[in-house]
């Protein structure tokens, strides 16, 4: 099996992951309770390698410097690596994410071998 990026982005502001805290609670409590049954099923089907939330406070590096970055609204907002036998069979397991009942979109991408 290969691996692949997936990466979210999009879906409702009010629940990514760095505005959860000022989310309406029981929005909150149905955003992660459906990450949870959705991410559980790609790790009983040994699929999921591993995945985070990304905050929207960072760091930018340059070969000029380091500064603090604030990442847009449009960045990713999280990413997992799954494994899989094809892009397109990567791309049929994420089809259920709860992102895209947000309104949200994935990207899938190939990782190259080292």
């Amino acid at each position: 099996m290969r691996k692949y990026l997936i990466a979210f982005f999009g879906g409702n502001p009010a629940l990514r992951y760095s505005n959860l805290a000022q989310a309406d609670p029981q929005a909150r409590e149905k955003h992660i309770n459906a990450w949870n049954a959705w991410m559980g099923s790609l790790v009983r089907s040994g699929r999921l390698e591993n995945g985070y939330p990304l905050v929207s406070e960072g760091m930018k590096v340059t070969a000029t410097g380091v500064e603090r970055h604030q990442f847009p609204g449009d960045s990713a907002g999280g990413f997992m690596v799954l494994k899989a036998d094809s892009v397109e069979e990567a791309s049929e397991l994420v089809r259920s994410a709860p992102i895209l009942a947000n309104g949200g979109h994935i990207l899938v991408q190939p990782c190259g071998e080292i």
